[in-house]
């Protein structure tokens, strides 16, 4: 007897190892209907669901058919009366019972039952066990099943939990997406006029500096050059807003060439003269004379341009260098600020999209640059990180492998 009794515990901790991992109700049904027989050695074993005022004998296990896909009144079943009453029925013999209804019962072996509420509070359904001998389920054969029930229950309870949690998911999904191609259809819809602004506003800065007329306020190509270089941060922000919305790692696609990355850099930084020089930053170019690879022009460029617009901002009237080398099989570049540093606290945000290093109103950004300049070098198949000091600046520190992986 303890060794049964013991072998039961065992099977019931299977069971329940079993339930733990079960993610849709067939697959709680087929641990249980075959756990409810081989606990009590019974002849067959069925599982049931209420189904409003009926039950549904959703699964089954035994020597010979019941009553699997059928459906009885809840008034005029057995497992119908278990789960209204909330409480176990055995009976020694069917046909002496006028719970049982005789004419489901008599084309079948079943002689004897015992059925478990599955939840004695409002139960959801019931499990069934049956001999094909008249047999009078005892004590601890009816606490087995009822230990199985309460396995079940909770099982069952996880699985709503869970098929909840999944809708959630792919609620949040459909919304990020919604959201998303907003922000996709915004900023190409923001592009254009913004083109035009700029072009307009270049033209007047240029004609207030070349023809100024006789009577012109001295201010006005200060104004002029204010007003274009508001547009050129509107736009760059706008074209961040659909790189964001664009750049998953599905959706990034490299163009990859062959390239001297200090050629690019040499670029950018002419291209940065100006925005530099309004920072009061001094740009150096330090390293190797050449890094040859294959890496995409344009994504290099943006990453360049992300990191060097982020130190003029937090680095203001210091020096900017950038530092390039071939390190075994990559290019490694430093991009180095005197600002004030990045906050220990920080260090595992930065990187993140819509992530900030300082408040908004000394960037002027939206916090997508470091973002965008990750997704970028991880496209390439490297790798980003930063060092700093407090008061003593910052040096993001990048990666690319000197042959980018096929995309």
């Amino acid at each position: 007897m303890v060794r049964a009794q013991l072998s039961a515990t065992e099977r019931l901790v299977q069971v329940a190892q079993e339930l733990s991992h079960a993610r849709e109700l067939r697959e709680i049904m087929a641990v249980v209907r075959d756990a409810a027989r081989e606990l009590t050695g019974a002849d067959g074993a069925t599982f049931v669901l209420r189904d409003g005022d009926q039950c549904f004998y959703a699964e089954e296990n035994a020597i010979r058919p019941l009553w699997k896909g059928r459906r009885f009144p809840l008034a005029n079943c057995i497992s119908g009366w278990t789960m209204l009453h909330g409480e176990a029925a055995v009976i020694e013999d069917i046909y002496a019972d006028p719970r049982i209804p005789q004419d489901a019962y008599r084309p079948t072996f079943v002689k004897s039952l015992a059925m478990v509420p599955i939840r004695s509070s409002a139960p959801v359904g019931a499990i069934g066990n049956y001999w094909a001998e008249q047999h009078r389920a005892s004590e601890g054969e009816v606490k087995l099943l009822k230990a199985l029930a309460d396995l079940t229950s909770l099982a069952m309870e996880n699985v709503q939990l869970y098929g909840q949690l999944q809708q959630r998911v792919r609620e949040a999904g459909d919304a990020v997406r919604a959201r998303e191609e907003f922000i996709s259809i915004a900023a190409h819809e923001l592009r254009t006029p913004l083109t035009a602004l700029l072009l307009q506003l270049q033209r007047l800065e240029g004609l207030s500096r070349s023809r100024p007329a006789a009577n012109q306020d001295p201010r006005v190509p200060e104004s002029a050059a204010r007003a274009v270089a508001s547009a050129q941060r509107l736009a760059a922000l706008v074209d961040s807003l659909l790189d964001a919305s664009q750049l998953t790692e599905e959706s990034l696609q490299l163009k990859a060439e062959e390239l001297d990355l200090v050629q690019v850099a040499r670029e950018v930084l002419e291209r940065l003269t100006l925005v530099a020089q309004r920072a009061g930053c001094e740009l150096l170019l330090l390293g190797a004379c050449s890094v040859p690879g294959r890496w995409d022009r344009l994504r290099v460029e943006q990453l360049l341009t992300h990191l060097l617009s982020n130190a003029f901002a937090y680095g203001r009237g210091k020096p900017v260098r950038v530092t390039l080398e071939r390190v075994g099989e990559a290019a490694h570049v430093e991009v180095s600020d005197q600002g004030p540093g990045i906050a220990p606290e920080l260090a595992g945000k930065i990187f993140e999209r819509f992530g900030r290093i300082g408040p908004i109103a000394q960037s002027g950004g939206l916090g997508l640059g470091l973002y965008l300049a990750r997704k970028i070098v991880e496209a390439h198949g490297g790798g980003i990180r930063f060092e700093s000091k407090p008061e003593r600046g910052c040096t993001f520190i990048f990666e690319l492998p000197l042959q980018s992986p096929p995309r």
